[in-house]
């Protein structure tokens, strides 16, 4: 909700980015400034990889991803822009938590390649390892549906868990609206749509889609537990813990009412899972060609 604390851009209240008085900072103004300072580090930092990627290293493979995560920084970047110039349009923000979703997808990759484990492993594609794609795709899109829920005010128009209005199986009527309408007037929120309703609804089942496709990959991994190494054991472990956090935290933001505290944790959760999940995806491909000069 404070995502328009500062009107303009790139400019702060007609300030340059580090011109902008530290006095000044305080309510929304604190975490919206605060998070384009950052972002500009984040810029700066990727600028410094992406060159020093183009001169020293050999692969031209990495060299490429280097030049992929500069180029999707500044996208990045101008997107953020845009969403303020043109007052938080859906898709653009949409867009916006898009790219840094897939920014943070390539820094993995990056990291991974220059890693001491990637240059030792033995690179054999598992036969597990298109599954894990699937569900890393699933995961993926799960994000979106969720920045799509977010940006479009539907982060509580079904308000109770594990009910919804008060039903375990929803019928998307006008008396199911009207419940929920109600609610929310009595809260101070605003009315919403059905469409709405249907944003939050899918973002919930996706969630459980994952919860049980993920059940599945354990159980198809683990009958052949003694062909992984203890590190890719340790990465599917981690996954299924901040996967099932990740579910907790998303019906501990209902029952919050959206408390800004848990709301950003389960963002920020959900990022971390997409990253465990790339990372068991990782070691379970054959990067061979990564190590082509």
């Amino acid at each position: 909700e404070v995502g328009l604390s500062v009107p303009d851009w790139p400019t702060t209240y007609g300030y340059q980015m580090f011109e902008f008085p530290w006095a000044d900072m305080v309510g929304g103004i604190f975490y919206e400034h605060g998070h384009r300072m950052l972002a500009t580090l984040v810029g700066a930092l990727t600028l410094i990889l992406g060159i020093w990627l183009v001169h020293k290293e050999s692969r031209k493979s990495v060299k490429l991803l280097g030049v992929t995560a500069l180029v999707l920084v500044v996208v990045q970047g101008l997107l953020g822009g845009l969403t303020v110039l043109y007052f938080l349009p859906t898709f653009i923000s949409l867009l916006h938590g898009v790219i840094a979703q897939t920014f943070f997808l390539v820094v993995i990759l990056i990291a991974y390649t220059l890693s001491k484990e990637f240059c030792e492993r033995n690179h054999v594609k598992d036969k597990n390892s298109s599954l894990v794609m699937v569900f890393l795709i699933a995961v993926y899109m799960q994000l979106i549906f969720g920045a799509w829920m977010r940006h479009t005010d539907s982060g509580l128009a079904i308000y109770d868990f594990p009910t919804m209005a008060g039903s375990w199986f929803p019928v998307f009527n006008e008396s199911m609206l009207s419940t929920i309408n109600s609610w929310r007037f009595d809260m101070d929120l605003s009315n919403v749509s059905l469409f709405q309703v249907l944003i939050h609804f899918i973002h919930r089942i996706g969630a459980f889609f994952i919860l049980f496709f993920m059940i599945f990959i354990h159980f198809k991994m683990n009958k052949k537990s003694h062909h992984y190494s203890n590190t890719v054991k340790i990465n599917l472990y981690a996954m299924e813990i901040i996967v099932g956090v990740q579910i907790l935290l998303g019906a501990i933001t209902i029952w919050t009412a959206k408390s800004p505290f848990i709301t950003s944790f389960h963002v920020m959760n959900g990022a971390i899972a997409l990253g465990i999940c790339f990372m068991l995806l990782l070691r379970l491909s054959d990067l061979s060609f990564l190590k082509e000069k």
